[in-house]
């Protein structure tokens, strides 16, 4: 068989495309469904509330939700993050794996730290009541920082 020299010039210069690995899709994998489940969640939030005004639907809101949304959103993200979590856990490495546990110390110091200096400070009326979901939101900015600086530097 023969081959154009054009043809043979034009491919010499591109590296060989690679099949992606087992590991490498379950990763993308839980990743994806990780993404999937804030998605459906935030989209089911805002069918759920349609006269509501956007400042009542920001993740950080204490608005009031119907029951049917708590119940439903809960189940979806207690399994389908249990799900996510264990095919992510099959698919790392050592050195993420690292990351990721180091990050989770971070995260669990931040908490530690925030929540009774936060609690003690309200009781001593010098704080507003401490607030749940920003302690987590707190804990995973940090969860998300130490994370990303351990695994890419």
């Amino acid at each position: 068989m023969m081959v154009s020299k054009e043809a043979a010039v034009s491919d010499a210069g591109k590296p060989a495309k690679r099949p992606m690995s087992p590991r490498r899709k379950r990763y993308l994998t839980a990743i994806g469904i990780a993404a999937l489940i804030g998605g459906i969640m935030g989209a089911w939030l805002q069918i759920d509330s349609p006269g509501s005004s956007p400042a009542s639907l920001a993740p950080l809101s204490n608005s009031p939700l119907t029951p049917g949304f708590a119940i439903g959103a809960s189940v979806l993200w207690v399994i389908g993050l249990i799900v996510s979590l264990f095919i992510y856990h099959r698919a790392i490495d050592d050195h993420e794996e690292r990351a990721y546990l180091w990050a989770g110390l971070a995260a669990w110091y931040t908490f530690v730290l925030s929540a009774p200096t936060w609690w003690m400070l309200h009781r001593a009326s010098l704080a507003p009541p401490a607030d749940a979901i920003l302690l987590f939101a707190g804990a995973l900015v940090v969860n998300c920082i130490v994370w990303l600086w351990l695994k890419y530097r």
